[in-house]
């Protein structure tokens, strides 16, 4: 795939692919790890796609996040290696996540899930601290409940 990649992460938990973007540091990876643990935990699908870099295509009104081929399986664990797990080589997109500081977060927001545009297509967009994990896995737990209303808690 020739397509420039983004720095971000994207995780599948159950049937969900998240991408998760946010500056070096602020905790994607972490995030990623922990969202893994959380769906297989519950015995629901958790795989990752990429960690650091993301390939971004839409294909019939979908965005689709792939791996690229250099960095297939690989999850950085901060302060512990680079670890190989079982991964998906692509998913499609439900949900942008945005580790943001603290201080750019609302504290009851009008509407705590936006809508950006990736590759034409529309998509959910909710911000999450970074560097906190609980907090995030607490608020995408929250947004995908609204957005996919019926379908498992997979986190």
């Amino acid at each position: 795939m020739n397509k420039p990649s983004i720095h971000a992460n994207c995780v599948i938990v159950g049937t969900r692919g998240l991408l998760i973007r946010g500056e070096a540091g602020s905790g994607k990876s972490e995030l990623t790890d922990t969202l893994l643990h959380h769906a297989r935990e519950r015995g629901h699908l958790g795989r990752l796609v990429a960690d650091d870099r993301v390939v971004l295509t839409s294909c019939d009104d979908r965005v689709l996040a792939h791996v690229p081929d250099t960095i297939s399986g690989q999850l950085e664990v901060r302060g512990h290696a680079i670890v190989d797990l079982p991964y998906a080589p692509l998913a499609r997109l439900h949900l942008i996540v945005d580790l943001v500081s603290a201080e750019q977060i609302d504290r009851l927001p009008e509407n705590p899930i936006s809508q950006e545009r990736l590759e034409g297509v529309s998509l959910p967009r909710i911000v999450c601290p970074r560097n906190d994990t609980v907090t995030a896995v607490r608020l995408l737990r929250w947004s995908l409940r609204k957005l996919f209303k019926g379908s498992p808690d997979y986190i």
